[in-house]
């Protein structure tokens, strides 16, 4: 039995935003990440899906998702669980309980007009609270990001130093610091760790 963590999201108001939805194919699938087993595919124009290994062991793929996606806002449903199928390019493909899980956590948030995102595992009710709060309060946090902060944080977390991010995005390394303590990034970070480490104790439990 291969656990996996599925991400099924869809774009806000895609109509009203045509152009950018356009772009949007080529911008999910250049996604890479080590826990990444599916690679994001665009599917009904305005829906998102990919696939990763464990259980939610890797939450900052949810930022890294809405970063490549700007500007336009996603809901986005996630489920844990298990898949049917052959893991391949295609996460539209497959199904099982990760898959009905995480169209059962986008369907909570239908009407929603701003970003969200729930996470439905079918494991103990207490994990799902847990990690819902996490990701509530990083949703609220993040949705005041501004452009700046969002590509302070982004560039700050690939290079590693200020100084590198700041030569990256042609400012000074103290304003990307400013950008980053703003944006609460070491709060974000935190953040997603304890998740990660919520999603890795899970699995232990459950064996």
């Amino acid at each position: 039995m291969q656990r996996i963590t599925v991400l099924t999201a869809d774009v806000i108001a895609s109509r009203s935003a045509q152009q950018a939805v356009g772009a949007l194919s080529t911008a999910v699938t250049e996604i890479v990440h080590t826990d990444l087993v599916v690679p994001f595919t665009l599917s009904r124009g305005d829906e998102i899906q990919g696939v990763l290994r464990g259980w939610l062991t890797a939450p900052e793929i949810i930022r890294i998702l809405r970063w490549r996606c700007r500007p336009l806002d996603l809901r986005i449903g996630i489920g844990l669980g298990t898949f049917i199928g052959e893991l391949g390019n295609n996460p539209w493909a497959l199904t099982g309980t990760a898959f009905f899980r995480a169209r059962e956590a986008l369907d909570r948030l239908n009407g929603q007009r701003r970003p969200g995102t729930t996470l439905v595992s079918g494991g103990p009710g207490e994990y799902d609270e847990l990690v819902n709060a996490h990701m509530h309060l990083i949703d609220t946090i993040q949705g005041a990001w501004t452009d700046g902060q969002w590509q302070a944080v982004m560039s700050y977390e690939a290079v590693g130093t200020y100084a590198a991010a700041g030569r990256e995005l042609g400012v000074a390394a103290q304003n990307v610091q400013k950008r980053c303590k703003a944006a609460r990034w070491p709060e974000i970070r935190q953040a997603e760790q304890a998740l990660g480490a919520a999603g890795r104790l899970l699995m232990t439990i459950l064996g």
